[in-house]
């Protein structure tokens, strides 16, 4: 979930004070290291997903059990420190359903759906977008201006998916091309609940309750998709390689909505607007390492463009809100 613009919208909905901020107020370095950990994890979530759904476990299932699991860490976790469920208004159970199903449930789903069918990498490679989808559809709900050298960015952006879906030789088969292009929706649907999340204007609340329950809204959704689709599973015994990637998967999504959520409040855009370009190149590293993916000089051509684009589309405005002066 990334991007400048998509910091923007979170910080002016009032995601605000965590019950866990002041184990790291007195630390200058706490968002440069949340930085860090949101880039290795959510690259590494690329590579799993890739793990688990070709070790067999149905791609559903692998998304309820990463909600379920994930929602059940941060619960305990927000429960040992409040003593209490994660408030149940009208209000912000709006929140918690808009940010699961646009930030949570379609993306995953089409993450696990298409993770056996790319390589890791090129999954990698769509997060870059996050920030270009953000902006556009930031600028459709009106928060955000028009400035045409985010314009520029967006055009480069679209230039680098054509690198990959275009020339014969740039992915490993030509069939793949439509599953690329269904793996863009995904960072789609983040920016759309990031769009929609400030629409909503969120109340103030912690950050580690907000992700409670966003993850609980998610698994409650995912519930029924698994029993209409018949995708029920469990682990076997002894542990297997998929199995490992699960666990991995849901220790990383408790590990990664927080974090997401309290880099926000500490720091903004400055340092979120960077998960979104280190976790592009971690997503790529990840899949050289586990499955060593060869890329065509086509592919990193398109890395090259997207993150120039990222640059265009986050930096470049930050700098104009800075000065003051929007044209």
């Amino acid at each position: 979930m990334g991007g400048e613009c998509y910091s923007r919208v979170m910080e002016g909905s009032g995601v605000d004070a965590s019950g866990l901020a002041p184990l790291y107020r007195w630390s200058r370095f706490a968002p440069l290291g949340i930085v860090a950990t949101q880039a290795v994890i959510f690259g590494l979530s690329f590579s799993l997903n890739r793990i688990g759904i070709t070790a067999g476990i149905p791609f559903i299932a692998y998304v309820f059990w990463q909600c379920a699991g994930a929602a059940l860490l941060l619960l305990a976790t927000y429960g040992a420190f409040h003593h209490r469920f994660p408030r149940c208004d009208r209000r912000a159970l709006w929140i918690y359903l808009g940010m699961s199903v646009f930030g949570m449930v379609v993306p995953y789903l089409i993450y696990a759906f298409v993770a056996p069918r790319l390589p890791a990498g090129i999954v990698g490679l769509t997060l870059a977008t996050v920030p270009m989808f953000t902006y556009v559809f930031a600028l459709g709900a009106r928060l955000e201006v028009f400035l045409f050298i985010r314009l520029l960015g967006i055009l480069l952006g679209f230039a680098g998916v054509l690198l990959i879906v275009l020339p014969d030789s740039s992915l490993p088969s030509r069939d793949m091309v439509g599953w690329v292009v269904l793996a863009l929706a995904a960072p789609a649907s983040f920016s759309l609940s990031a769009v929609g999340i400030a629409r909503l204007r969120i109340p103030t609340m912690g950050s580690l309750e907000l992700a409670a329950g966003t993850l609980t809204a998610s698994a409650i959704l995912m519930l029924p998709i698994v029993a209409v689709t018949d995708s029920w599973w469990w682990f076997g015994a002894p542990l297997d390689a998929g199995d490992g990637a699960l666990i991995g998967i849901t220790l990383i999504q408790a590990a990664m909505w927080f974090t997401l959520l309290e880099l926000i409040r500490l720091s903004g855009p400055v340092y979120l607007s960077i998960v979104d370009n280190l976790a592009t190149l971690t997503g790529v590293g990840w899949g050289i390492l586990f499955f060593g993916e060869v890329h065509s000089v086509w592919v990193w051509a398109a890395l090259a463009l997207l993150l120039v684009a990222v640059y265009l589309v986050n930096g470049t405005g930050r700098a104009v809100r800075q000065s003051g002066t929007f044209t």
